[in-house]
């Protein structure tokens, strides 16, 4: 049974269709981190500047926390300009906190912290909307953050085990053939946030392709989870 399966999934892999979907995400992921590199090098400097200067990681974490919260309010105000203003410059702290941390001190508490109030803002941009136009963008808010939520869920789960398990044999997620790195990661997803701002009537699209990429996110995740903890700890 498990070999059938494994030939059926090898197949797929190797699929003419597969492979050119494979290579696309492959190029679009190139192309994407070739601008993350230019940036990091950019806000790695600002973060040095802010470092020297006493600001601390945890405080520009909260400072875009702050800002990020914000755009609840506009966007159920329909008050688009700003809320593109603010997520804008949540992400730019988001940046920030990093290069500091980098430029002075990372710690546990650190990680935690900008992990869980990204997830929070993520979670409240999408209930501004549907606060902007409940009848029309509940159902669609509601079915992103039941996307959002098993996209993370499986994310950290990975992690937790991974954080268990840790050796040096640990497999990492991007050395499975399974996993999908560039799909719905927290670039595209900002993307996303900022079309659904310039075009709030296409919301309700939108927010059902973005929750269909972070599904298939998740179920790459837990297969990647599967190759990971069983499949390949059978071949030690």
């Amino acid at each position: 049974m498990f070999q059938k399966i494994k030939s059926i999934s090898n197949n797929i892999y190797n699929h003419p269709v597969t492979t050119k979907i494979r290579k696309g995400i492959k190029k679009i992921g190139q192309e994407v981190n070739n601008l993350r590199l230019i940036m990091r090098s950019f806000f790695n400097d600002a973060g040095k500047t802010l470092a020297k200067m006493g600001i601390s990681a945890n405080l520009m974490s909260l400072i875009g926390f702050v800002i990020g919260i914000f755009t609840i309010n506009f966007l159920a105000m329909e008050m688009y300009a700003t809320a593109i203003l603010c997520i804008i410059l949540n992400r730019v702290c988001d940046a920030l906190d990093g290069a500091i941390a980098r430029n002075s001190q990372v710690t546990d508490f650190g990680v935690f912290l900008d992990a869980t109030l990204d997830y929070i803002f993520y979670a409240g941009v999408i209930f501004g909307f549907a606060l902007a136009n409940p009848a029309e963008n509940a159902v669609a808010a509601a079915f992103l953050l039941l996307a959002f939520t098993a996209s993370a869920c499986a994310m950290l789960a990975y992690a937790v085990v991974a954080y268990k398990t840790k050796s040096s044999q640990e497999i990492k997620l991007g050395m499975s053939p399974f996993y999908l790195g560039g799909l719905a990661q927290g670039f595209e997803t900002l993307i996303v946030l900022l079309a659904m701002c310039v075009l709030p009537y296409w919301f309700m699209p939108l927010a059902i392709i973005l929750g269909v990429l972070s599904f298939i996110k998740a179920l790459s995740i837990m297969i990647t989870a599967y190759y990971s903890f069983v499949i390949s700890r059978r071949k030690q």
